[in-house]
């Protein structure tokens, strides 16, 4: 199972301190009546709400970086989201980048690539993202690992950043044709990676996502569209 790196970023939350009332008002504001919180809805059994989940998976979703050149670039992506299994107030999206095809060496019609991210749902992203980990061509002989995390403690990877919107978003990087993730563009050389190569591109690719659910509970069983 792919499990991204929970890396330990701290993050400051302090706001203006409260001012103290009035005492010469006698005025009492009574405050506006707050609609009706939505129901929480926990199909799949994991401890989050449905909704919320695919809001995660969406908001959170690092900067995909797609070769310019890429000769099939069309995509989608599929998402796991659960408390993260080593800290419960932290959570683990586990995606599947889904390709029509792979155009590269030996190349065939349908292509998946896995990669994970760690994030601190109260820290708006892009800063909630903490990491990433990848496993390019798993279960092949030119698999290769990395990962990278947005604070780098203990010696570890740092994340590559992109600005979209005027915020720096960590990479992820998608190997020309072949579609391999990789943490970091230094991970995607031709050496060890099967003859990869991954190029940071001006615009974000943003595919749909799908929440698939847990194990026990699909939310989906077909992704084609019917009509």
């Amino acid at each position: 199972m792919l499990l991204a790196v929970l890396a330990a970023c701290s993050s400051g939350s302090g706001g203006d301190p409260g001012l103290e009332p009035d005492a010469s008002s006698s005025t009492i504001d009574t405050p506006p009546a707050q609609p009706d919180a939505p129901a929480f809805v926990d199909l799949d059994g994991d401890g989050l709400d449905d909704k919320r989940e695919l809001q995660l998976a969406t908001d959170y979703l690092p900067y995909l970086s797609l070769d310019a050149g890429d000769g099939c670039p069309l995509d989608g992506l599929v998402a796991r989201v659960r408390p993260h299994p080593k800290d419960p107030t932290k959570v683990l999206i586990v995606y599947s980048h889904l390709f029509q095809n792979d155009c590269g060496l030996a190349g065939h019609v349908g292509d998946n690539e896995a990669f994970g991210i760690a994030i601190d749902p109260d820290v708006p992203p892009p800063a909630g993202i903490l990491a990433i980990k990848t496993a390019s061509h798993q279960g092949t002989p030119c698999e290769r690992d990395s990962e990278c995390t947005t604070c780098a403690l203990d010696g570890r990877t740092k994340c590559d950043t992109a600005m979209d919107n005027g915020q720096a978003w960590p990479v992820l990087y998608a190997s020309k044709d072949k579609h391999g993730q990789y943490a970091t563009k230094s991970a995607c050389s031709a050496f060890g990676t099967c003859f990869d190569s991954c190029s940071l591109n001006a615009t974000r690719d943003v595919p749909p996502v799908v929440n698939v659910g847990e194990p026990s509970y699909h939310f989906t069983h077909d992704l084609t569209s019917r009509r």
